[in-house]
This record gives C-alpha cells, structure tokens and sequence, in this order.
C-alpha cells in the first residue's frame, strides 16, 4: 500500500496555522518580533524539561497498571499526563514572564507572546507530518517498518487530513490564553489567574492523556477522531472569548 500525497496537506496545514498567526498579529497589532520569539523560548524550555521527566514513564505506567485496578490506574495516568504539562509549561512560562522585561506588557504583546508559544508547536508539529509522510511515500523501504505500518493505517481516509490543522488552531487559542492568564497573574500579583491556566492546560492534556495511554491514538477510527477534536472544540472557544475578556480587563488598566 502507498500513501496518498494528499496527506502532506495535513503537515503543511498545520506549519500555515503557526506561521500565518504569528505573521497576521505582527502585522496588524506591530507586535516586536522579539516577543514571538521569546513564547517560542519558553515552549522550548517547557516541553523540553516535560520530556525528560517524562523519559521513565514506561516504567511509572507499568508499575500503576500493577499496583491499581484500572478503574484506578488509567484516571491516575491521565492525570499526571495533565499535571505534566501545567507544571512544565505552565511553569516554565512563569518564570519567565516573571522577568522585569515582561510585568508590563501590553495585551496585544501578551496575545502575541502566546502566539509564539503555539505557533512554534504547530510548525514543528506540522514539519514533523509532513516530512514523515513525504519519506514514506519516497523511500517506504529505508524506515522503520513499523512507522510505515503506523503511518499507512492513519492515512486509510482523506477525510482525516484536516483534523490535524483543526487541533491546532483550537491550540494556538488554547496556548494564548493560557499565556495571557499567567502575564496577568504576574503583572497584578493576582495568582488565582495562574492555577486557572494551569487547570485549563492540564485538563486539556488530560483528554489527551486518556487518547494516548488508554485508547491509543493510532487506533481511532476517523469518526473518533473528529469526535475528539469536537471535545477539544469547547476549549478553543473558551480561548477565544477568554482572550477577548482580558483584553478589557487590560484597558482598565490603563
């Protein structure tokens, strides 16, 4: 079996998603580069420090598989993939945005800071798609023959090629408010915003806690799929219109 080269427009959906709403906040709100390049930063230092606590996580599965039942054990695993991520990237954004460079940003610059934080994961994402369907489809023989297997069974049906660019503009709203919640708790000492976006990260990881560990991602049907991204969509909506809500909270300010 090939893989159809309609697939690549997933990889490059997603890579447009990052790229056009940094490219389009830039333009219409004159946000300083340097503010989109330091929410990449910190999606760096955040997913990177999430991943080297999360190497031995084989072997903290196994042992909470054996030591629970699994009414017990998969609710405790999507958990902590949750916790993971408010601690981590929630964390990491923090300390950062603690710094005297960043107590008084702007909204417009806060917005853009957490552009930069989802656009970067959206263009990685998105290169990673792209390049991995692109050498299946030149050189099957060279890879992995189970990345083959993997990637042919995920690409049995066209109609999930746009959920991936959909997961990720839900994201970019998701990673922007979640920023802008933290530079308010920051720059008004009011911390309550900042567990706000921790639970909303980490609830939303969570959900994808439950489709990796438990249900396995690679074994959704495509219905599945697209009923996970509609689960994702409230998320997304909340972003939108908690990004709108703080933007009048920042006029007060002023």
């Amino acid at each position: 079996m090939t893989v159809n080269p309609l697939f690549l427009v997933t990889g490059a959906g997603m890579i447009a998603v990052g790229v056009t709403s940094v490219v389009f906040w830039k333009v219409r709100q004159k946000v300083p580069l340097s503010i989109f390049v330091w929410g990449a930063l910190v999606w760096v230092v955040g997913v990177a420090a999430k991943s080297a606590v999360s190497v031995p996580s084989q072997s903290l599965i196994g042992i909470v598989r054996n030591t629970f039942p699994t009414s017990v054990a998969e609710p405790l695993l999507w958990t902590y993939a949750g916790l993971l991520t408010g601690i981590f990237e929630c964390g990491a954004t923090v300390v950062f945005v603690r710094m005297k460079r960043f107590r008084k940003l702007s909204w417009d610059d806060s917005v853009g800071f957490g552009l930069g934080f989802g656009a970067t994961e959206a263009i990685l994402l998105g290169i990673v798609s792209f390049v991995v369907i692109l050498l299946v489809i030149l050189i099957p023989d060279k890879l992995p023959s189970k990345l083959v297997e993997q990637t042919i069974s995920g690409t049995q049906s066209i109609f999930v090629i746009p959920a991936g660019i959909v997961e990720r503009i839900i994201a970019i709203f998701v990673h922007a408010f979640s920023c802008v919640l933290i530079i308010y708790a920051v720059r008004e000492g009011e911390w309550r915003w900042f567990w706000l976006s921790f639970f909303y990260k980490s609830v939303i990881d969570g959900i994808a806690g439950y489709v990796h560990l438990t249900h396995d991602i690679e074994n959704l049907t495509t219905s599945e799929l697209w009923l996970l991204e509609l689960g994702l969509l409230p998320f997304g909506l909340v972003g939108l219109w908690g990004l709108w809500i703080f933007r009048t909270r920042w006029k007060d300010l002023a």
